[in-house]
Parts: structure tokens; sequence; C-alpha cells
């Protein structure tokens, strides 16, 4: 899956969490006494992060889908706990997302982790769901930081800062703004998560419509020929396109209400979120103060936003998984790292490590020796067949990584292009008996050396689901709400 998207610009829980931190600037900016007081209510986590540089701070933005601030005598309780098996204690992330943001240069980045990632979870590097690393934790803060450290070992993402943000919490910024006024060319229904708009045009949504909108992965949209109902197959990499789009139009609408100083909807909004927002300690708000300054005027469509590109997997025991195509991700991971378009990392090479060197048990020392160093290695064992040369081979696409991996090696390695591999594990190391170990550093790039592509089939996983750079209708899934030129809904 793939959300990049050009100059104009651009997950169970709440959207509008991304857009939480730039709402809590603009009110910061506006607020004084009673509500500097009350922002100063909101629980805060002691956390380990990363040093800021620069101005440029990544903020991790979860949405929990904890129901432990729901009772079930609440007038709307339906629209949180309508769920087969809902529980009201527990907690899970089902809505992870990385803001990059520039002050100095007034850029916001954004990037969507899908909940069913498969990823190392810190601190055991236990394969699982990136959801289950926030589960894991014995406490709110606990599971915060196994994310956060997740993310970093992932991906080599540093967070600078933290905010979670959960069911209650949304409806009260969706009504604070005075609810999100959408068009919709087809009438739509989720039947799971409670979203029913039986008509046409322009409809507002209140603060429990909104969530329904926003937890949508079962969408429906009637067909005005057949009269049938068909259900969007895109799941949850479509309520990710949908969760986008409600951002930028969230981020507008509070624009509109709090940077225009209207006192009533600060105070509602700053009162629906002190008891339902968790921020980092060490984020205080002069920060928000200034970043609200600094991003005075800024639109949703001048958000740049970006999906990850993975492909569909099943594990051994046979659950259904999303798995990074490492090396496609590479320069979308640059943006939150820091780093110039082009750079290859360590832990983009997912390889396979199998010895042919006739030395017993080199498979896991090399493995083991290359996981120290960031790659993502696994020992494929020994072969009782020896050959002279160390060879890399790769799927197409993986070229860079396949490079950087034969410049960490002493000796180097002759590079051959494998269309038979897995796309799990995308490039394979045979260990030759000309192999003399891993260097620290990976050698100048000309010490390598590339030959002939071997033919063989097709990648046995198949290609990456992917969401191209477009408009909104490049997005996977059914994206509805989308205003037609010419036409106002609020």
């Amino acid at each position: 899956m793939r959300h990049a998207r050009p100059p104009r610009r651009r997950r169970k829980v709440l959207l509008a969490a991304a857009g939480v931190v730039g709402v809590l600037a603009l009110v910061a900016v506006g607020v004084a006494g009673y509500g500097w007081w009350r922002l100063s209510q909101i629980q805060r986590d002691s956390l380990a992060l990363a040093e800021s540089a620069g101005g440029v701070q990544n903020f991790l933005i979860v949405g929990s889908d904890s129901r432990s601030s729901v009772s079930k005598s609440d007038e709307d309780a339906a629209a949180f706990l309508d769920e087969p098996g809902a529980a009201t204690a527990g907690q899970r992330s089902d809505t992870i997302m990385v803001a990059r943001v520039d002050s100095k240069n007034r850029t916001v980045d954004l990037m969507s982790l899908p909940r069913d990632l498969y990823v190392p979870i810190m601190p055991s590097g236990d394969p699982d769901r990136i959801n289950s690393a926030f589960s894991r934790g014995s406490n709110s803060a606990d599971g915060a930081q196994r994310l956060i450290d997740t993310i970093r070992a992932a991906f080599g993402i540093g967070i600078n800062h933290y905010v979670e943000i959960d069911f209650k919490s949304f409806k009260g910024i969706t009504e604070a703004v005075d609810g999100m006024p959408l068009y919709f060319d087809r009438q739509v229904r989720d039947r799971h998560s409670g979203l029913h708009v039986l008509q046409t045009g322009c409809f507002t949504l209140d603060g429990e419509a909104a969530l329904a909108y926003a937890r949508s992965r079962h969408l429906e949209y009637l067909d005005p020929k057949t009269k049938k109902w068909v259900e969007d197959p895109s799941a949850d990499l479509g309520r990710i396109s949908r969760q986008t789009f409600f951002l930028q139009e969230m981020f507008d609408r509070a624009q509109a209400k709090f940077g225009s100083l209207d006192l009533k909807a600060i105070n509602g909004l700053v009162s629906s979120l002190a008891g339902n927002l968790t921020l980092d300690k060490n984020l205080e708000i002069g920060e928000l103060v200034s970043l609200g300054r600094a991003f005075k005027g800024f639109s949703g469509e001048q958000i740049t936003t970006h999906a990850l590109p993975v492909y569909l997997d099943v594990t051994s025991a046979g659950a259904s998984i999303l798995r990074l195509d490492t090396a496609a991700a590479e320069d979308i991971l640059n943006v939150f790292r820091n780093l110039p378009p082009g750079t290859v990392t360590s832990r983009s090479v997912v390889v396979n490590v199998v010895n042919a060197s006739g030395a017993k048990g080199r498979s896991s020392e090399i493995t083991n020796r290359l996981d120290q160093l960031g790659y993502q290695a696994t020992a494929g064992g020994d072969v009782s067949r020896t050959q002279t040369a160390t060879t890399i081979r790769h799927l197409p696409g993986y070229e860079r990584q396949a490079d950087l991996l034969a410049r960490q090696l002493s000796a180097g390695a002759e590079i051959k292009v494998d269309t038979s591999l897995k796309a799990s594990q995308p490039v394979a190391l045979t260990l030759g008996t000309n192999f003399t170990g891993v260097a620290d550093q990976p050698a100048p790039t000309t010490t390598t050396t590339t030959v002939a592509p071997v033919a063989s089939a097709p990648p046995s996983s198949g290609p990456p689901v992917t969401i191209k750079a477009g408009e909104y209708t490049d997005f996977v899934g059914l994206v509805v709400g989308r205003t037609p030129e010419g036409t106002s809904c609020g």
C-alpha cells in the first residue's frame, strides 16, 4: 500500500488524532487563564524519546480504541461499544501515524502505519502485527514506549513527541467544530461501525457519525443501477485512505474555528480533550504556542502524506498480515529519518543467509553479525555442496540493497537478479569459500561486481499492493465525502 500525494498534498479510531497537534497548537495561541489551566490538566507520560534536531520533530500519533472512558449509560455509547466482543478494558493502537513537523520550513509530512504490518516487536524482537506493541504494555505508558521502540527498531525513525487520543476525544473534537460537512455522491453504510448515510449530497457528520466514518473498514455503497449494496474490499487499507481525507478536512475546519479564536469552540474542544488525551511530558504548552504561530494559515491540502508500500502475506500459522516492501519504502522512510533521498540503510535489507563455504555453523554466525549491524537477516543453514564465490541474489528493484550488503562483506560478492525469490525474503546471501567476514562499515560503491540476471519464475508472494501518487482516486478503496468543484458544504 502506498499513500504518497504530490503537491496537491495530502486508523480504527480517529483520523483527527493526527490533526490534534495542529489543533492544540492553534488553541494554545488563543487561550489564557481558564483555557491554559485546562490544557495543563492533560495527562502526561514520561517516555524515552529522541532529541529534536534543527526544529524538525517526529510526532507519534496513536488512536487508542480503549473503551475505558465510555460508560454503557452514555446516550451515544453504541457508537463506541457496538462491535461484537468490544470490551471496556484493555487498549489497542488501531491508528498509528508519524507526523514530521518542520516549523522553520512550514512543512508537515504524514505517514500511516497499517495495524497489520508485520515487524519485530520490542523489546523481545519477536515478529507480530505492529498494533500488538501497544497492547502488550502493562499500562498506557509502557505500551507507548514499546511502540516507540518498535518503530525506531523496524524503520530507523526517532520519535520526538507522543500524542494519544481515544474514542471520546474524537467525538469531542468533531462537535467542537460543529460537525464535519462532507459531500456524498452515493449512499454508504457500514453495519459494523454504525455508519449510515442514506442520502446523497451534503451531509454533516456529528461526533457519532464521524467516528463511524473514520472506523469504517467494511464500507458498502448502493449501486444505483442494481439497487444492491456493494462492499469495498480494501478493508483497513481503504479505511486509511478515507481517514487521510478526513484529516485534511478536519484540519481546515479547525483552522476556521480556532484560528479565528472562537472562544466557545475553544472551550468546548479543551474540555473534551483534557481528560481523554495523553501527551509526553516533554511537549510543553510553550512549544505548542510556537507551533501554532509558525503554522498560522496552514491548510489541510499542504499536508504531504505518505503510505508505506506493503504486500499481503500469511504467517507460518496461516494468519493474514502485511509485509513491508523494504526497497520501495526507503525514500519514504528517509523523509522521517531526515536523510537525503536515495539513502539506503541496512534496515531495508531483508536477507536469508545460506552457508556453502564448507565451514559448519557460519550461517548462524553471519546472521547474528548482520543483525547487529541493522540488517534483517535470517539463517538458512548449511548446504552440503560448497561453492567458491560468495553470491547475493535479489528480486528486481532491490539492486541498492544488494549492493549495500555486498559492500558490507570484506571480500565483496557477485550480485545476481533472481525473480524466483519470495517477496518476504527479497535478498539471498550464499557464503562461498572466498568469504572472509563482515566489515564494520560498507566499502565504497566501486568494489562490487554485477553479473547477468538469472532467468526464473515470478516472485511467489506476488507484487506489492500499492497506492500510487496522485488524486484520491489513486488511493486504495472507496473515498467518499469529497466536495465537487463549484459545490460548498459548509
